[in-house]
C-alpha cells in the first residue's frame, strides 16, 4: 500500500496548475467568444445537426443516448494504443453498421464526431489514474517536449511558457483539446484535432506526421491529461 501511494504521489503533473489551467476560447476576440457560445451564430453547429441526422440512422441501436460518449475518448486500448473519437465512430461503421470507414477529415466522420462531442458539453474528459504510466503518454510527453525544426522549438514553449502572448500575430493558447472538432477562422471550415496538431508541426517547420501517426492519437491522450478537468465544449470556434 505504501508503494501505491508513493507511486501516486511521484506520477508527474501537468506544468499549468489546475487553478490556472484556461479554456482556448478565453485567448481568442470577444467577438470569436460570442459567437461560440451563441449556438444560433456558431458554424460548427451546422456539423451537429447533420451529425445527429447521421447518429439517428446509424448508432441509436446501441447507444440510445450520445451524452457522455465523448468523455470516454480518447482512451487506452488494451493493447497500449490509443483510440480517438474519430477513430472509434470508424471503428463503429465497419464492426456495427458493416459500412466503409469514413475518410479522414470527411464531412460525416467530421459531423458525427462533433454532433458525439457537443452531447457531452461541459463535461469533463475520463483518463485512467494510471495515464502517466502508459507509453502512450510517455510517447507524446517526449514528442511535446522535443525541440525539433527549423525554429529549434517545440509544443512545450508555446503553451506551457508562451501562452497569453503573440507569436506570428496570433494570441497563444495553452493548447487543449476539449473544443474540437471545431471551427477555425483560419480554414474557414470545422476540422479535427488531427488536423490542427499537424498545423501546429507544420507551424514549428518540422516534419509533418501523417494523419494516421499513432503519435497524434498519444498527443490527443496528452492533451486531454494536460486540460486536468476541462470541461469539452465542441463545436468551439477559433481564429
Amino acid at each position: 500500500m505504501a508503494a501505491n501511494a508513493s507511486a501516486q504521489l511521484a506520477a508527474p503533473q501537468p506544468v499549468i496548475a489546475k487553478r490556472d489551467v484556461r479554456s482556448g476560447a478565453t485567448f481568442t476576440s470577444a467577438t470569436i467568444q460570442a459567437q461560440q457560445k451563441d449556438d444560433d451564430r456558431n458554424p460548427g453547429m451546422l456539423w451537429v445537426d447533420q451529425g445527429r441526422e447521421i447518429f439517428a440512422r446509424d448508432c441509436v441501436g446501441c447507444h440510445a443516448e450520445p451524452k457522455g460518449l465523448a468523455t470516454q475518448l480518447p482512451r487506452l486500448k488494451t493493447d497500449g494504443s490509443v483510440i480517438t473519437l474519430e477513430a472509434q465512430i470508424n471503428r463503429c461503421q465497419v464492426e456495427r453498421v458493416k459500412a466503409v470507414a469514413y475518410p479522414i477529415e470527411s464531412q460525416p466522420l467530421l459531423s458525427l464526431a462533433t454532433y458525439v462531442a457537443f452531447s457531452s458539453r461541459g463535461l469533463a474528459q475520463q483518463l485512467p489514474a494510471n495515464v502517466t504510466q502508459s507509453h502512450a503518454w510517455q510517447r507524446a510527453h517526449n514528442e511535446f517536449t522535443r525541440v525539433q525544426g527549423k525554429l529549434d522549438f517545440n509544443c512545450r514553449a508555446c503553451h506551457d511558457q508562451l501562452y497569453g502572448k503573440r507569436v506570428r500575430n496570433v494570441n497563444i493558447s495553452q493548447g487543449y483539446g476539449v473544443g474540437y472538432p471545431a471551427y477555425r477562422v483560419e480554414w474557414q471550415t470545422l476540422g479535427s484535432l488531427n488536423r490542427r496538431l499537424r498545423a501546429c508541426f507544420f507551424g514549428m517547420e518540422t516534419t509533418v506526421p501523417a494523419t494516421s501517426d499513432p503519435i497524434l492519437a498519444d498527443l490527443e491522450l496528452y492533451l486531454a491529461w494536460r486540460a486536468q478537468g476541462l470541461p469539452l465544449e465542441a463545436p468551439a470556434v477559433r481564429r
